[in-house]
């Protein structure tokens, strides 16, 4: 979807933005936090701060946790300090996952409570985004 964002932007007709978009294109996908800013910067679409956004930042952080960290806290999530108690609370309340130490464990809930938090993010960035942009909406068939 992004992709198409820039695609269709008037823009790109010019060979300086091609060529400046092409210098940025990999820092645009490389993080959640780096397209949400660009998705910010160049087409003014927020989806930051909201619930469905920040209760998938908790499905993110707990996917890093486990990718990352083989079911643990990363290094980079214990050094973040003070957004360490809000991010146990999160696993807690939004996906139940416990965090002991730096051990999460996690509950039988865990796998369906993700797929519907990640469900809401989509639903909710399709319709900000559909609001700005109506004319990239596919057809239903």
């Amino acid at each position: 979807m992004i992709k198409s964002l820039f695609s269709a932007d008037a823009a790109m007709s010019f060979p300086l933005a091609r060529a400046l978009h092409r210098e940025v294109e990999d820092s645009i996908f490389r993080t959640w936090e780096a397209r949400r800013k660009w998705l910010n910067a160049a087409f003014d679409i927020n989806v930051s701060g909201d619930k469905a956004s920040q209760d998938f930042d908790a499905v993110i952080d707990l996917r890093n946790s486990i990718v990352h960290g083989d079911c643990q806290l990363t290094d980079l999530q214990v050094s973040k300090f003070k957004d360490l108690f809000r991010l146990k609370e999160q696993y807690a309340r939004i996906l139940s996952a416990q965090v002991n130490g730096r051990k999460i464990t996690l509950s039988s809930e865990v796998a369906v409570r993700s797929a519907i938090v990640s469900r809401d993010f989509v639903l909710h960035f399709d319709k900000v985004l559909l609001t700005k942009f109506p004319a990239i909406a596919v057809p239903v068939s």
